[in-house]
């Protein structure tokens, strides 16, 4: 029945379900262990159009070659067979679907994939996996299956789009309406290109969770996928702080993937950086560097926000602590929850925090360009209100770890309540004082 729906689906997409004849015989030379660089070379001159894209990208400062590359078969050469397939791939897919109409922001569509491909290819690198365009592609096509599903069903997609962001998830609503999803169209349309059995599963499985101590090789680049997807704080629609469950996913698949706490936040951070340095060599519009402050921007609104209904909470419970209506049971079970709460506030606050390193990174390099100093200064509004959170939550960690007592001293509790107004002030300041072109 599945099965029947995606025959029909790529049945409406011709144009899609079938590659570009000369995509299609790169695809089939690269997979073919007897082709040579001559022979792809050959097949992707074929299309003057896709020659002249690959040789951009490969002469781009993003490359650095130091030389003009003139002909494919030097492309090949200097960057080797893989890596020009996956850029003739991207760059088709991209020119292939760019002018379709959509109901969603189409520009964090290609941000968000883009983010995702080169935060796999990262993960990738870290664990000396064997083909590093293997994760990229996977990742750049994860969410394929949006686009084919909205091209086919445009009103019935619209209207499901428009509930995913206010209620349920958007694979729910998709299967309550076709019986499939998104991730499962993706991997029908990949295996109809003949794209790798594992790039196909882990576009399949990209939105699953995985348990602990999954070491199984042939799910390996799944769950780099998954990881990637999880790190990545580009969303297609509305922007939304990671749940509890999502950051406890994310740390089994890094402890599966062998990959440290720090090591990944490292990579968290490259990933943000070097989005913007490759959307532009290969010519995807992910939208400005002003975009992404105010996704930065809007996180942290919201993360303030939360902080005051939590010292609202907070001083909740300490009347009632002090008055001792409450079971230890019960005091123990707020506590706890308050503890986990503030650690999602604080992992919430590095993820704004690397993303607005990496953009004033790009402003100091040049890579993002700000004559009138307004992107600096948000920044640096974002950073400054990070501190400010991160001291809130640490003041509410110090006072979530005391252990049930009768014996709270209220001026200590009156002190510290005194320092977090403080603290939610000044984040207050910095709000009124960003530009409001990035607000």
């Amino acid at each position: 029945m599945e099965t029947d729906f995606l025959k029909k689906v790529l049945t409406d997409n011709r144009d899609l379900a079938s590659l570009p004849q000369t995509l299609a015989e790169v695809l089939r030379v690269t997979r073919d262990e007897r082709s040579s660089a001559s022979d792809l070379s050959a097949v992707i001159m074929r299309d003057p159009a896709l020659t002249g894209r690959v040789l951009r990208i490969v002469n781009s400062a993003y490359y650095g070659l130091g030389r003009q590359i003139g002909s494919i078969s030097q492309a090949v050469m200097a960057i080797g067979m893989r890596q020009v397939t996956a850029l003739a791939l991207s760059s088709s897919v991209y020119k292939m679907t760019d002018n379709w109409k959509s109901s969603f922001d189409r520009r964090a569509f290609w941000r968000h994939s883009l983010e995702v491909a080169i935060g796999a290819r990262l993960l990738a690198e870290k664990i000396g996996w064997r083909n590093l365009e293997e994760p990229w592609v996977a990742g750049l096509l994860h969410d394929i299956g949006i686009l084919v599903l909205e091209r086919s069903y445009p009103k019935d997609f619209a209207r499901i789009w428009s509930l995913a962001q206010r209620e349920a998830g958007l694979e729910d609503l998709e299967i309550t309406q076709w019986n499939t999803d998104h991730a499962r169209i993706g991997q029908f349309l990949l295996q109809q290109w003949n794209l790798p059995e594992e790039i196909c599963s882990a576009v399949r499985y990209h939105h699953t969770t995985f348990v602990s101590n999954d070491t199984d090789p042939d799910r390996r680049l799944a769950q780099m996928i998954c990881l990637a997807h999880l790190i990545s704080r580009s969303s297609i629609g509305k922007s939304t702080s990671p749940t509890v469950a999502e950051i406890e996913q994310k740390e089994i698949l890094a402890a599966n993937l062998g990959i440290g706490s720090d090591a990944l936040a490292d990579i968290e951070k490259k990933t943000f950086s070097r989005t913007i340095s490759e959307a532009q060599y290969l010519e995807i519009d992910i939208g400005s560097a002003e975009d992404l402050l105010v996704e930065a921007n809007r996180q942290l609104i919201d993360q303030y926000l939360t902080l005051e209904s939590l010292l609202r909470e907070n001083r909740q419970m300490q009347d009632q602590l002090a008055k001792d209506h409450l079971t230890g049971a019960t005091t123990e079970s707020i506590r706890q929850t308050t503890l986990v709460f503030a650690q999602y506030l604080a992992d919430a606050a590095d993820i704004i925090s690397v993303r607005a390193e990496a953009v004033r990174s790009a402003i100091d390099t040049g890579a993002i360009n700000d004559p009138a100093g307004l992107v600096a200064m948000s920044v640096q509004g974002i950073l400054t209100g990070l501190s400010a959170v991160r001291t809130l939550v640490s003041e509410i960690l110090a006072i979530s770890s005391l252990r049930v007592s009768s014996k709270y001293d209220p001026d200590y509790l009156k002190a510290v309540e005194s320092r977090i107004k403080g603290q939610l002030a000044s984040i207050d300041g910095i709000r009124s004082d960003v530009p409001a072109d990035v607000c």
